[in-house]
């Protein structure tokens, strides 16, 4: 009986063991990026006052950059963190992207701009109506960095991109964050349901599509299946107004999308 309760013993503790620990929770959105220099970091989207936090892996804030937005603009988006993309001077750079909501006689549309800036506050690229960046590696060509402008004040709506070339390596993590994309949501404004289309990197990751109101508080996180084109999502329990979505897998975030709740 004492050999039975012995191995019961050291059982439970092996199961203990291999239990998911819990380490820190962010008061923001966060994802993990690695840097040429600093190494493996966490990135936090702060909504509210409108910056981009920067932490070691054992959550000590490192920086902390600012992020000018004019007054009725909303941050909506924070993308490659690296310190040699845009510029060889080794400092902290990323994109930016902020939205502003605005309401017509007949309907509603969102205007949005962009930005990539350095931890220093120094403005590298202003992208005016820029609601979408990406980067891409060519075979002769070296690295090209897309901006997407949308104009959502017609219909139907337009759409322009731009195409700028890279002096800077950056890091392969910061190069594969937009493998992992979310697309418009439809209906949209919504009713009792709502489809959120989204496109996972590989035929076997598995995601989550995360939801926040404006302030970037969490209101749902929802697993999303290999293979998913969209995620049919019930609106019951959201009161009517705007919330913002985004995915995330492998470590990655994607863009982040508004939807309208009637």
């Amino acid at each position: 009986m004492r050999t039975i309760l012995t191995i019961a013993a050291i059982c439970a503790g092996i199961q203990a063991l291999s239990q998911p620990v819990f380490e820190h929770t962010f008061q923001e959105s966060a994802a993990k990026v690695t840097l040429e220099t600093l190494g493996e970091v966490y990135y936090s989207m702060d909504v509210v006052n409108k910056k981009c936090l920067i932490y070691d892996m054992d959550y000590n804030l490192l920086k902390s950059v600012s992020l000018p937005i004019p007054e009725g603009y909303y941050l909506e988006d924070i993308q490659y963190i690296s310190e040699n993309l845009f510029n060889p001077d080794g400092l902290i750079e990323l994109v930016y992207i902020y939205s502003k909501y605005v309401l017509t006689d007949l309907s509603y549309y969102f205007t949005f701009e962009s930005s990539v800036i350095n931890e220093t506050g120094n403005v590298i690229l202003n992208l005016p109506g820029v609601g979408y960046t990406e980067i891409l590696e060519t075979a002769e060509n070296g690295q090209k960095f897309l901006a997407y402008e949308y104009n959502y004040s017609v219909i139907p709506y337009l759409t322009k991109t731009h195409v700028y070339s890279l002096p800077g390596g950056g890091s392969q993590t910061a190069l594969q964050v937009n493998s992992l994309s979310v697309d418009l949501p439809y209906p949209n404004p919504a009713g009792q349901q709502i489809r959120l289309p989204v496109n996972l990197p590989g035929v076997s990751v598995t995601g989550e599509m995360v939801i926040t109101d404006l302030e970037g508080r969490i209101l749902r996180i929802i697993p999303v299946a290999p293979g998913e084109g969209y995620l049919a999502m019930q609106t019951r329990g959201l009161a009517p107004g705007i919330y913002l979505f985004h995915a995330e897998a492998g470590g990655n975030r994607s863009e982040v999308l508004r939807f309208v709740i009637q």
